[in-house]
């Protein structure tokens, strides 16, 4: 049985890749919202998907059933799909890879992207992933970054990572892009972890646009500055409402700040005050 599954295959001009993975590497929805954002904006439908049937657990992650209608019933499989963004009017097409972290074969399920992604003439990528930390909503978001490049970081104005640790399906895809000699670049947004909640549109807009630098591609993100601003605002009459939230955000603020100076337990006292507060409010966040 195939791990690919096509349904068609797009004639595209130069094309480079986006690639983001729900689950371990997508704190607060930020790396898969970047994809779900540029799919939503040019109403894309897919036209290849990985086979879940070899990857994933269905035990784990059962499919979900949904029923139109008595007798009618629709199954949703974790799945794995490829995008495509053809414009005439740009130098490169897009490629957007999106979906849930495999539970089994993941380097099977990363040679068959890197080797799809090959087929279609890709020879530069972005992965994105997103992680919480003890940082500010107030200041920009902080991008960290990973490429074979020496120069990359400081290039593109993005901080230098050391991490070693337990890690993603993000990393391994873009390990192997790399030694299939695809030009890949890993960006990974800190995400404020008393935002745990929801999703961030402030870090989406900052992957977007680091993306877009590196790739050399338009990215609209006026609907998501949009969304931010609201989420902003929520943000701000939370902290009115909190006078140990707006310390601690001042806290954060400090560049100087470590782990070790904010307890555990007043951690987990302001994440569920915020979280609380935005769950009240009306409207989406």
């Amino acid at each position: 049985m195939d791990d690919i599954i096509w349904h068609r295959k797009p004639l595209l001009s130069e094309p480079v890749a986006v690639l983001a993975f729900e689950g371990w590497s997508d704190a607060g929805n930020t790396a898969s919202g970047c994809i779900e954002n540029l799919c939503s904006n040019h109403d894309v439908d897919p036209f290849a998907e990985v086979n879940s049937e070899n990857f994933y657990n269905y035990q784990m992650r059962r499919p979900i059933v949904d029923v139109k209608e008595i007798g009618e019933r629709n199954f949703h499989w974790p799945q794995t799909s490829f995008y495509s963004i053809e414009d005439y009017k740009s130098a490169n097409d897009i490629i957007l890879v999106f979906g849930e972290e495999p539970s089994m074969r993941w380097k099977t399920y990363s040679e068959n992207i890197a080797n799809t992604l090959i087929e279609l003439g890709v020879k530069k990528a972005v992965t994105l992933g997103a992680f919480f930390g003890q940082v500010a909503h107030t200041l920009p978001v902080p991008i960290f970054g990973v490429s074979d490049d020496p120069t990359f970081n400081s290039r593109y104005n993005v901080l230098p990572t050391n991490y070693s640790g337990p890690t993603g399906i993000t990393s391994v895809v873009g390990h192997e892009l790399r030694n299939s000699g695809i030009e890949t670049s890993g960006l990974w947004a800190a995400v404020p972890h008393y935002l745990s909640s929801g999703g961030y549109p402030k870090g989406i807009s900052a992957l977007l646009n680091k993306s877009a630098d590196i790739l050399k591609i338009d990215i609209d993100d006026t609907g998501i500055q949009t969304e931010g601003q609201q989420f902003e605002t929520k943000i701000k009459k939370a902290m009115e409402n909190s006078e140990d939230l707006a310390d601690y955000v001042a806290k954060l603020e400090d560049a100087e700040l470590t782990i070790e100076d904010i307890s555990d337990d007043a951690d987990d006292s302001l994440v569920q005050q915020i979280e609380e507060f935005l769950n009240n409010e009306s409207g989406e966040v």
